[in-house]
């Protein structure tokens, strides 16, 4: 019996592997992640300039809206070179983590990091960009690439020749709304574009800042600083812009008040670090590392592993049924091999092209990462050397184990019952469906890894290989562990019992599938 079972697999196995579908289905998810990779990419360095418009009928804050320009433009420059320093820096400073480094370059590395606002205010106070260079230049390899910056994005346009200012807020906007919805251009610096914002500050704006213990008025949106733009997601021009108008008010509210408002300026940049600490670990040891936070969102990554896997392979185990019992193959391998026989081979060869596919997975990234060494590769590869040498991964060959044998016997009895693809659409539909609920909680599960619904729904053995494996990292309870094992491993016993006698009823069976009812009282049968 285990040869037939093993020949059968060894022919499954090569049917799948031998095809270029399978390996175009295998390849398509590496070469997806990589394209998306380097898009996002290029879309972040590819993002246009944006032209606007300021017209402060108060003049107050023209000043405070061009620094929360240049602000931003800085804090592009800023992070951008820190990117620029951590692919280029010499390998004897690349130890980011040594607890008494004095280098001015890590300092400049761990305040980003830690407080990119702190970190802007000490890069505009020591010089910027030209300070930044000559300090890190003898740390820079040799054959490093010069630093290029970054292009402002936000760039003030020329007001048109035909607007008029010395009228009302309502009027200025009647006047550039054909700027503003795309039907003129605007010109800057001799080059012409779409009008990206318009910020309007109208001359009475004052009265509408709102104090601690003044009465709240109903919204309006003509109060205060007036923002008008087309594009409702990008939000950094007026944040900054915000933030820097605010400054400004509270910076004369100081000064009202006689309060000297560098104090509190560096007041507010004082800071404490706060150590996250882990009681379980082993004394001396208890600080909680990058990796140790990647361990804990690691089991997102298997999840979805799991399921694209599980969902693929018994894809490939349904469709490969049903075309073999519409070709009447199947019947010639019956003549051969018992239904039993079949089944198993079925399961284990499909199962073993499962693998193939992760591998590959796991290969091409490596490949990837390897071959293409940047800054954002190199926490790739950080990420998943803490992955893969987590103690995660006997979890994770259990619960996908566990999980395709589970479902792969369900697709399998819809197979041996159908004829055709579209026969077995509707009924497979459920099953798909019950695997999309355990995916769609999985935030929620790293978050609260034992709360009292996920530990219930952890015993539904259609969820427990997804949810079990998403609260590995989180020590579940043992009773959870033991408990759900038990009721996991009987749960496919029974499938498979099951799934084997439907496979002999429906393997040679034609026409419709049958009903529901009459499904059990095939199954319940005695033969």
């Amino acid at each position: 019996m285990f040869k037939m079972i093993q020949l059968i697999a060894y022919r499954e196995y090569q049917e799948n592997v031998k095809t270029k579908g399978f390996w175009v289905t295998i390849l398509i998810f590496p070469v997806i992640f990589i394209g998306m990779y380097f898009l996002q990419t290029a879309l972040s360095n590819a993002t246009p300039t944006r032209y606007y418009l300021l017209i402060d009928q108060s003049g107050q804050y023209e000043e405070a809206v061009n620094i929360a320009i240049e602000r931003e433009h800085q804090r592009r420059i800023l992070q951008d070179f820190v990117s620029y320093l951590l692919e280029n820096r010499t390998d004897m400073d690349l130890d980011l983590t040594a607890a008494n480094t004095s280098s001015s370059v890590d300092q400049l590395i761990d305040d980003v990091d830690a407080d990119e606002v702190a970190a802007l205010d000490e890069w505009l106070d020591s010089g910027g960009l030209n300070f930044a260079l000559t300090m890190a230049s003898p740390y820079l390899e040799d054959d490093a690439p010069p630093y290029e910056q970054p292009d402002p994005q936000f760039i003030e346009a020329d007001l048109p020749r035909s607007v008029e200012l010395n009228v009302s807020p309502e009027e200025i906007i009647n006047q550039l709304r054909p700027y503003l919805v795309g039907d003129r251009l605007i010109t800057a610096n001799g080059e012409t574009g779409n009008l990206f914002a318009l910020v309007l500050i109208p001359e009475n704006v004052n009265q509408d800042i709102s104090r601690p213990g003044t009465t709240p008025v109903a919204p309006d949106s003509t109060a205060g600083v007036q923002y008008w733009a087309r594009n409702l997601t990008d939000s950094r021009l007026p944040d900054a812009i915000s933030a820097s108008i605010n400054a400004e008010i509270r910076e004369r509210e100081y000064n009202q008040l006689g309060v000297n408002s560098d104090t509190i300026r560096n007041v507010q940049r004082t800071r404490l670090p706060l150590n996250q600490l882990d009681p379980s670990a082993e004394a001396g040891e208890e600080a909680v590392s990058m990796a140790d936070s990647f361990r804990q969102f690691a089991p997102i990554a298997f999840v979805y592993l799991m399921f694209v896997s599980l969902m693929q392979n018994v894809q490939y185990l349904l469709s490969n049924t049903i075309e073999e019992k519409s070709n009447r193959i199947i019947e010639v391998l019956l003549a051969s091999v018992t239904a039993d026989e079949l089944m198993m081979g079925k399961l284990v060869g499909i199962g073993l092209a499962g693998l193939t596919t992760i591998a590959v997975w796991l290969l091409s990234f490596y490949i990837f990462i390897v071959s293409y060494d940047s800054n954002q590769t190199e926490l790739i590869s950080e990420i998943l050397e803490v992955v893969l040498s987590s103690e995660l991964i006997p979890w994770f060959v259990f619960y996908y184990f566990a999980g395709y044998a589970l479902y792969s016997g369900v697709f399998l009895a819809i197979g041996s019952l159908c004829s055709t693809l579209k026969e077995a659409q509707a009924l497979i539909m459920p099953m798909i469906l019950i695997q999309i609920v355990p995916i769609a909680m999985m935030a929620f599960v790293v978050l609260d890894p034992n709360n009292a619904i996920v530990r219930a729904l952890s015993w539904f053995p259609l969820f427990t290989p997804y949810l079990m494996l998403n609260r590995a990292a989180a020590d579940p309870p043992m009773i959870d562990v033991v408990g759900t094992t038990i009721l996991l491993v009987a749960s496919i016993l029974l499938v498979l019992w099951g799934s084997g006698k439907v496979f002999k009823l429906g393997v040679l069976r034609t026409g419709q599938p049958p009903k529901i009812l009459e499904l059990f009282r095939l199954v319940r049968a005695k033969h």
